[in-house]
C-alpha cells in the first residue's frame, strides 16, 4: 500500500479542527523528509539531517518560498493555522505561527489534493 495513498474522509474537511489539520501536516511533512533523505545517509545522519528541516524556522521559510504559488483556497488554510490557538499557545512569535500555517496547509493538502501537495514540496525540497 503506498502510504501517500488519498484517504477517503467522511468528513467535510472544513470541518476538521485546524490544529488536527495542523498536527496531520507535520507528520506528513516529517516522514516526507526522512523518506527524502533515508536511501542516502545512515539513520543517525538521517535523524541529525531532518532536524535542519523538521523545526518552526525552517517551516516558515518554506511557507514563505511557496505563499506565491497558493491559490486561495490554500492561502485560507494557511491563514487559519497562523490564526489558530495553537499557534498562538507561543504568543506572537511569528516563526511559530507561520510554521503552523504551513503544518495546517500540508494536513489540507494531504486530506484533499496529494498530488498537489507532492508539486509544492518538490518545490521547496531539492
Amino acid at each position: 500500500m503506498n502510504i501517500f495513498e488519498k484517504i477517503k474522509l467522511d468528513i467535510d474537511i472544513r470541518e476538521i479542527p485546524t490544529d488536527s489539520l495542523a498536527y496531520i501536516g507535520d507528520a506528513v511533512f516529517n516522514l516526507y523528509i526522512k523518506l527524502y533523505y533515508f536511501k542516502k545517509t545512515s539513520a543517525y545522519s538521517l535523524h541529525k539531517k531532518s532536524q535542519n528541516f523538521i523545526n518552526r524556522k525552517y517551516q516558515a521559510e518554506i511557507l514563505n518560498l511557496l505563499l506565491p504559488l497558493l491559490n486561495e483556497e490554500e492561502f485560507s488554510y494557511v491563514k487559519r493555522g497562523i490564526n489558530s490557538k495553537g499557534a498562538g499557545k507561543y504568543g506572537n512569535d511569528p516563526s511559530y505561527r507561520k510554521s503552523t500555517g504551513f503544518e495546517v496547509l500540508i494536513g489540507y493538502l494531504y486530506l484533499t489534493n496529494q498530488e498537489r501537495l507532492y508539486e509544492l514540496l518538490k518545490e521547496v525540497i531539492k
